[in-house]
């Protein structure tokens, strides 16, 4: 039943509304059914007697039949399928952050020493290193640092001179070495032990400044050598 406009219906075009439109449509349903009915059973006086019925009702000719008999149709235009989204694959999931260091004792050590030394092979209190490394243990900190004077000539323990400047915190950071505590360490790096090979055979004058700083190191190089490479360091403003 149409509804006008005001009552939020469409204004009825009079060809299809009412009694007598919807008469119409059922005839011209029948009509179809009855054509489609008739092809399936492939009876020929059956199916003429449809066709006729079926351009009688509505004044078209009956459309063609597909080879099971029924009516070609034109379906309605319908929107393309959405492609299936392809899954992600799942990326691998990295180590959780940790706010806890990793690495040995004695390379963790190493790196500390470096960021508190105010200069390469500087001298570092053990209280600020333990400071530093405060998540170790105290006691696995003091047998690393004696494990590492002892196997390698580029680590110094040291006793702080001043006895009078010590804190308590200094003593209770000291590390027992060689029978007495100590206070201080210093990580040099490993000596090249071919500068002073390389200062001679090129000469002083013309040696690097590396192989000079390095041959200064060396406890086998000769004292008159040794001062030969001070005074050319002065005379390269490097000393």
């Amino acid at each position: 039943m149409c509804r006008s406009a005001a009552e939020g219906g469409r204004r009825c075009s009079g060809r299809s509304c009412g009694a007598a439109g919807a008469r119409a449509r059922q005839a011209r349903c029948r009509a179809r059914n009855n054509l489609e009915a008739a092809r399936i059973t492939g009876d020929p006086d059956r199916i003429a007697a449809a066709e006729a019925k079926y351009t009688a009702v509505t004044g078209t000719p009956p459309p063609p039949a597909n080879v099971a008999g029924q009516l070609l149709t034109t379906p309605e235009p319908t929107a393309p399928e959405k492609p299936m989204p392809t899954p992600e694959e799942p990326k691998p999931s990295g180590p959780e952050p940790t706010s806890t260091p990793t690495g040995s004792t004695e390379n963790r050590i190493r790196d500390a020493v470096a960021k508190l030394a105010r200069y390469e092979g500087g001298w570092v209190g053990l209280v600020d290193l333990r400071r530093m490394l405060g998540d170790v243990d105290h006691d696995e900190v003091s047998r690393a640092l004696r494990d590492m004077a002892r196997a390698n000539p580029n680590v110094h323990l040291q006793m702080e001179d001043n006895r009078k400047a010590l804190t308590d915190a200094d003593h209770a950071a000291a590390v027992d070495y060689s029978g007495e505590p100590q206070h201080l360490i210093a990580i040099e790096k490993p000596r090249d032990a071919g500068a002073k090979d390389r200062v001679q055979a090129a000469g002083v004058g013309n040696a690097s400044a590396d192989d000079l700083a390095e041959a200064l190191r060396d406890p086998l190089t000769p004292t008159q050598t040794y001062d030969a490479i001070r005074a050319e360091q002065k005379r390269r403003g490097l000393a």
